[in-house]
């Protein structure tokens, strides 16, 4: 008879998501909704004490941060949202002035969402929370295998499993 190890998460979530979690060595899928939910857990708190409603703000905003234009579609695409959850964080994000959405010169049914002078600062702020939660998260790992988990991770982001 075959035995999966399993152990638990350690911390609770504040919204249980990730509290008290078996972890399962061997599943991948699983494992990498249990470090999500962790690190989502953690970064939405962040998220809040800044006025964000939660991680998915800064998304948006990291994604309009880089400088490259977008369309409401594809922006939903990169940060990995369907349309109608984007709709709602651009409309939140415009309200607090972070964000600002024109009308594209070649289609006028088509918006362009650009993070405002607000936005980019706290997108820095936000920033400066992600990166210590990412350092905890990492705490005794050596880098070689930081960079590995990462470059993994970004691997596994950019393949499209449709086709498996």
């Amino acid at each position: 008879m075959h035995h999966m190890e399993t152990s638990r998460l350690s911390d609770a979530g504040a919204n249980g998501r990730a509290s008290d979690v078996p972890t399962r060595p061997g599943n991948l899928a699983f494992l990498l909704h249990a470090a999500n939910a962790r690190m989502t857990d953690h970064l939405d708190r962040a998220a809040a004490e800044i006025g964000l409603r939660d991680m998915r703000d800064w998304l948006v905003l990291a994604a309009l941060a880089d400088g490259e234009q977008a369309n409401q579609l594809e922006l939903s695409r990169i940060v990995c949202v369907d349309k109608s959850t984007l709709i709602s964080v651009l409309d939140r994000l415009e309200r607090q002035q972070l964000v600002t959405r024109t009308v594209a010169p070649t289609d006028r049914r088509v918006r362009i969402p650009r993070i405002t002078a607000a936005g980019k600062r706290a997108h820095a702020k936000f920033a400066v929370a992600r990166d210590a939660a990412e350092a905890h998260a990492f705490d005794g790992v050596p880098d070689s295998q930081r960079k590995l988990v990462l470059s993994l991770l970004a691997r596994f982001a950019e393949r499209d499993l449709t086709g498996a």
